[in-house]
């Protein structure tokens, strides 16, 4: 439980470190559209993390549905901006 917290922790820092919110991004709200693209990516792949995880024993399931349940909103987040600047849509997968 604890290395959920700690993961999603980490990965909010290297989500700031990498796309600071210094408003200086192409849609003038901090996130350039190639930055918020980059994010999804980033969380798409942490996602799959979880399954992989659980797949070789690594982590529990609750672990896994902990650590997705912490992600997603802001991968909701992230898609809804890029859907909003035109760039993905419904049903799009990587």
């Amino acid at each position: 439980m604890e290395w959920v917290l700690l993961l999603v922790l980490a990965l909010a820092a290297m989500s700031l470190v990498a796309f600071p919110l210094d408003g200086g991004g192409e849609d003038g709200e901090g996130f350039g559209i190639e930055g918020l693209s980059e994010e999804r990516t980033l969380l798409l792949a942490e996602l799959r993390e979880f399954d992989d995880d659980v797949a070789a024993g690594r982590i529990s399931d609750r672990d896994r549905r902990e650590g997705r349940a912490a992600l997603a909103p802001r991968l909701r987040a992230v898609t809804e901006r890029l859907r909003e600047a035109g760039v993905y849509r419904e049903g799009e997968r990587e």
